[in-house]
């Protein structure tokens, strides 16, 4: 439910400082410590109980009279980044990229080493030829410079192999004060949703049993993912994470992406296609989420998210299946130091989930022949918009 007028700034106000909290902590996949730890004590004020488990998903049961139907609300805690492969005798680190890194984006950019401020070199841009000014150097060309001279200096701070590398890029306000932009809001924009769902959601009378979920080492392969919808075993999933939008001079909104930002909440309705780790949409949540978007009157877009996917991909095969749909919220410059969201879009994701675990109950319809008529041609186009 909508909060007061006079709570509105307030809620977006602290929307904006927990997701600057958030992206600040870095998280990359498999060392997602320091992000959970603080979620753990953010949802626990809300939640009837809050539990880690050994691979560092996190589980916040709310309060609610009813014990079925249970419905998990996930978002993904951990984010892009680099691996310490080898130090240098002369105190430089070699890395190792962790999940969907794009090379280009590496060199010249400052980032963190257990807390420790580094940079990843560049080689002179006199010494460049014009060859070389145009070649994307390979991440086994790289290094970072934390700015010692020899190996035992770094040592001497703790750094060893394998220890996680972020970027080190605060979120700020662009000119634009709707838009921010930063590393790490895939997915600290979700899980920051799901603290303020979490007190929205508080002393409400629920007609199901909400689990809020954060996932781990979805950047790597869904795992955390496969593993959490495994425990819960829900009876239906919303996942929540954010999605890349077309709409710049480079992404074209019909051929490429037809993702806006500032366009509303994503109702992704296929990803992966071609491969085999992927989601196509169960109707019955399509279904209910575009009615309860309707309902509440807020504008919600269509997709596609052809060549990548989601947590949804893995949650939705646990078990004997789980109905299950991911709400998307558009970014720009995905898996970039400087990714960019419209707080609009976040506000009106918040107000859709909110809506979606206010009405969730057993009269959900998840029979996949709902609406089919075959002496009509086909199933109801009652969800679409």
């Amino acid at each position: 439910m909508m909060p007061p007028d006079g709570h509105v700034d307030a809620e977006r106000e602290r929307l904006v400082s927990l997701i600057r909290e958030l992206a600040a902590l870095d998280g990359v996949a498999g060392h997602e410590q320091p992000v959970v730890a603080r979620l753990r004590a953010l949802l626990a004020p809300y939640a009837e109980s809050v539990e880690v488990d050994s691979y560092g998903n996190l589980f916040a049961w709310l309060s609610s009279p009813v014990r079925r139907p249970s419905l998990m609300v996930s978002a993904h805690s951990d984010e892009i980044g680099l691996l310490v492969k080898g130090i240098e005798p002369n105190g430089f680190l070699r890395v190792e990229k962790l999940g969907g890194v794009v090379d280009a984006l590496l060199p010249g950019r400052h980032v963190r080493v257990r807390g420790y401020r580094g940079v990843i070199g560049v080689r002179p841009g006199h010494l460049l030829t014009a060859d070389e000014q145009r070649f994307v150097p390979p991440v086994r060309e790289l290094y970072v410079d934390l700015g010692f001279d020899s190996e035992a200096e770094v040592r001497a701070l703790g750094i060893r192999v394998g220890d996680p590398i972020a970027y080190d890029e605060p979120v700020e306000q662009l000119a634009n004060p709707d838009r921010l932009s930063g590393k790490a809001l895939d997915n600290r924009v979700s899980c920051a949703l799901l603290v303020l769902l979490a007190a929205r959601l508080r002393d409400v009378p629920l007609r199901c049993r909400p689990v809020l979920v954060v996932t781990v080492q979805e950047e790597v392969g869904l795992r955390g993912a496969q593993m959490a919808a495994q425990r819960v075993a829900p009876d239906a999933a919303i996942v929540v994470d954010t999605v890349p939008a077309g709409g710049t001079p480079d992404t074209d909104l019909v051929r490429d992406l037809g993702i806006r930002l500032g366009g509303g909440p994503v109702l992704t309705l296929a990803s992966g296609l071609g491969g085999t780790r992927g989601h196509l949409a169960h109707p019955g949540m399509r279904a209910f989420l575009s009615r309860v978007a309707l309902e509440r009157g807020l504008p919600v877009q269509l997709a596609l998210f052809p060549r990548s996917t989601s947590d949804v991909a893995a949650v939705h095969l646990a078990g004997g299946g789980i109905p299950s749909m991911v709400v998307n919220i558009a970014r720009r410059y995905s898996h970039s130091p400087v990714e960019t969201i419209d707080l609009r879009d976040v506000q009106a994701t918040l107000e859709l989930l909110d809506a979606a675990v206010r009405a969730f109950d057993g009269t959900v319809d998840f029979d996949f022949l709902a609406g089919y008529h075959e002496e009509d041609g086909g199933p109801e186009r009652s969800w679409a918009r």
